[in-house]
């Protein structure tokens, strides 16, 4: 029961945390060539309207950190409105992103442009509507479609990341935008809630709660805030992932037993065991195609992670280290990242494992705790749990290769178990 244990110890931890980092960088991820944006000023399309100009600025702001935290450009700033793709050119731009904004009444319009400098040709011109209270979700609209239309790959700037959040033995289940805004409170049970796991359309979570004294599972529409029992059997009952078409639910039940791995079919509620083994195996995580299955066990001795195949029901043994956890794998499909450590003194780091066993790649050297990654949905991030600033665990997030961690947020209390959103 020794991975139990150590969940008992990551939800129990509570104390304050401090104020938000400020990061940005200049730079394309794994060495690439940074593409050379130029991001002319947000004006108001009505010069003489104070607040049109304000809400302007506000929303350029929202999508330039988007743009700056996607690593793929080198903003190019400084000129006006007004000048022209020569100027732009001088400036070194390849791309020219600018945009107009008003308001009527109770909503925002905004009207975008990209130009690529090297064709002269427009990429495109957007229109986004929405009330004003809205705004920051345009902007991260926006940021996408040009991460988009320039590297022909999806943005992350409109996802989110669901986690458990609290003090003094208590936990909830939020959900804050991908760059730590936005923060909304999903559960108040007043008890430990904890694992959160989105749906693949993100619009529920599974997650465990304590709330009855047992660890029960239950799933939380949350547009409605409609919550129902999946498991309440007596024991473990704990969600670790969805298939990728949303149809099944991997889950550890102990039905008073050691854990064992089971997956739940949400077409006809049948639930399939799909490990029987003395000790405890707990974590699991689909791989992208849904044909394997990583997960932790401790059959060996100390935990390590493993994977298994869902046909054949074999299981293939991957790390030799003091201790894994919490293993999640990327959607791209090579590398599975877990928490764990090389020596029993040490503190847990994140680390990559491909899906051979073959390498194993070391992402966080002992900048204090660091647990539970989960990938972001185009498999180049990973938000964590670290206790680097000091004791309470805060959420960060880094680049793949281990590059760049910083602080998302300041957020109300410890943080633990996240989940990105696909």
């Amino acid at each position: 029961m020794r991975a139990v244990a150590l969940l008992a110890v990551l939800v129990l931890t509570a104390v304050p945390i401090r104020a938000a980092d400020v990061y940005l960088k200049l730079a394309g991820q794994g060495g690439q060539q940074a593409i050379a944006l130029g991001l002319a000023p947000f004006v108001s399309e009505n010069p003489m309207k104070l607040s049109d100009a304000v809400l302007a600025r506000q929303v350029r702001d929202v999508a330039r950190a988007d743009l700056l935290q996607s690593r793929y450009f080198d903003l190019k700033e400084g000129l006006s409105f007004e000048s022209s793709a020569d100027d732009w050119r001088k400036q070194g731009a390849a791309w020219i992103l600018s945009a107009t904004l008003s308001q009527s009444a109770d909503k925002m319009s905004l009207s975008a442009k990209l130009v690529n400098l090297q064709s002269g040709e427009t990429a495109f011109e957007r229109y986004y509507r929405d009330a004003p209270q809205f705004s920051r979700a345009a902007a991260h609209r926006l940021a996408d479609d040009v991460v988009q239309a320039i590297t022909g790959k999806r943005g992350v700037a409109q996802t989110r990341i669901a986690l458990a959040l609290g003090q003094a033995g208590k936990k909830e289940i939020w959900v804050v935008d991908y760059d730590g805004a936005d923060p909304r409170q999903v559960t108040r049970d007043g008890s430990i809630d904890i694992l959160p796991r989105f749906s693949p359309d993100r619009k529920r979570l599974a997650f465990t709660t304590y709330k009855d004294g047992n660890p029960d599972l239950f799933v939380v529409e949350l547009e409605s805030g409609r919550v129902s029992p999946v498991s309440t059997e007596q024991g473990l009952n704990i969600a670790v992932g969805y298939s990728p078409d949303g149809t099944q639910l991997l889950m550890t039940l102990s039905r008073q037993k050691s854990p064992n791995l089971y997956v739940k079919n949400f077409a006809d509620g049948s639930v399939t065991q799909l490990t029987q083994h003395f000790g405890a195996d707990s974590s699991p995580t689909f791989s992208p195609d849904a044909s394997q299955v990583a997960f932790v066990s401790d059959r060996t001795g100390n935990p390590q992670i493993f994977i298994l195949d869902m046909t054949t029901r074999r299981a293939k043994r991957l790390t030799n280290l003091n201790w894994c956890d919490s293993p999640s794998w990327s959607p791209t499909g090579e590398w599975i990242a877990f928490a764990g450590r090389a020596n029993v003194k040490d503190k847990l780091d994140i680390y990559l494992v491909d899906v051979t066993g073959g390498q194993i790649r070391q992402l966080t050297r002992g900048e204090g705790a660091n647990e539970n990654p989960t990938w972001s949905p185009d498999g180049r991030f990973l938000a964590f749990t670290s206790t680097r600033n000091g004791r309470t665990p805060e959420l960060y997030i880094m680049d793949a290769d281990g590059s760049t961690p910083h602080r998302v947020a300041e957020l109300p209390g410890a943080a633990s178990t996240p989940n990105w959103s696909d």
